[in-house]
């Protein structure tokens, strides 16, 4: 196989660029925007890193996405498979640092720091009383490596953990009470605490609605899932005029958030910008599961990691 050709999307986590470009093994592209990229993958372009799609980025030569997000909700899968098109993913390469971006957002409701935060633009001294996570009850939606590592943390922690996944057989973790997405308002109404670690629905309908929230009642919710998980106007009716307690948001249902919303000015709400997965140790994380993909997909023997799709090496269906 000729050197391949590797565009890389504009926006990449941390080390994820620096990686490739310094390799002499590939043939690194940096477009600065979309439409560079869709074309640099026009002109012969056969493996694109990125965690983002448009449709406009299927050429025909496109035979690998070395994908930098865990999730893979936003790609056409039947499409690639029919063109021989893998996906790999990076999946367990932000565990750690999504599990710690969790808890800090839920301390920061939970013991009030973004309340502090907002009263140091003001320099107003003002005591208040926080509340102890040892001992309260912790709903994990989605059970997945990172939501299993947040179970895990929170049993080390002392607090009661139940956990939502679609298929409860297949989990075999310490969390001892798991269910299937039906029985999910009833865990909602046991819970003081939901934290959402699932991928997006495929049609995109939110799994935390108003039933939802008003069976949480004076409880904190955490999404460091996907945005679409959270029926937002529901959430701010329930932080607005509910008895809901707090919402850490790393992502929402619009990204960027419009500056217009009401959850940028509500003090029950911690909001950052889509980065749980962002860390300095992301770019040498990444670079090792890329660099036995890219012994696969060169032909030199390995096995794929976070394999999903077609086995280019048998060409297109």
């Amino acid at each position: 196989m000729n050197t391949p050709i590797v565009v890389l999307h504009h926006a990449l986590p941390p080390g994820v660029r620096d990686f490739l470009i310094t390799r002499t093994d590939i043939e690194a592209m940096c477009p600065a925007d979309d439409a560079g990229v869709a074309e640099a993958l026009a002109a012969g372009g056969t493996v694109l890193v990125t965690h983002t799609w448009r449709t406009e980025f299927l050429t025909p030569s496109l035979r690998w996405i070395a994908g930098t997000g865990a999730g893979f909700e936003q790609y056409p899968l039947d499409r690639f498979d029919a063109q021989g098109i893998v996906l790999s993913t990076a999946a367990g390469v932000h565990t750690n640092c999504v599990t710690e971006h969790a808890f800090a957002l839920l301390l920061g409701l939970t013991r009030r720091i973004g309340e502090a935060s907002r009263n140091m633009e003001h320099a107003r001294w003002q005591p208040m009383v926080g509340d102890e996570l040892a001992g309260r009850k912790l709903l994990v939606v989605g059970l997945g490596r990172i939501g299993d590592m947040i179970a895990q943390r929170a049993l080390d922690w002392g607090m009661s953990v139940a956990g939502i996944k679609r298929d409860p057989s297949t989990y075999d973790g310490r969390v001892e009470d798991v269910r299937g997405a039906d029985q999910l308002q009833a865990l909602c109404a046991w819970a003081d605490i939901v934290v959402l670690a699932s991928p997006a629905r495929p049609d995109g309908r939110p799994v935390i609605g108003a039933s939802e929230l008003e069976a949480l009642a004076d409880g904190w919710i955490v999404n460091i899932g996907r945005g679409s998980l959270i029926d937002e106007p529901a959430l701010l009716a329930a932080l607005e005029t509910g008895a809901l307690r707090g919402a850490g948001l790393d992502v929402t249902a619009v990204e960027p958030l419009p500056t217009d919303s009401r959850l940028w000015s509500n003090p029950k709400v911690i909001v950052t910008a889509h980065n749980a997965g962002a860390s300095p140790g992301f770019g040498r994380r990444w670079g090792a599961i890329f660099e036995k993909n890219l012994a696969a997909f060169t032909g030199r023997g390995a096995q794929w990691v976070n394999r999903l799709g077609h086995d280019v090496s048998k060409g297109p269906r």
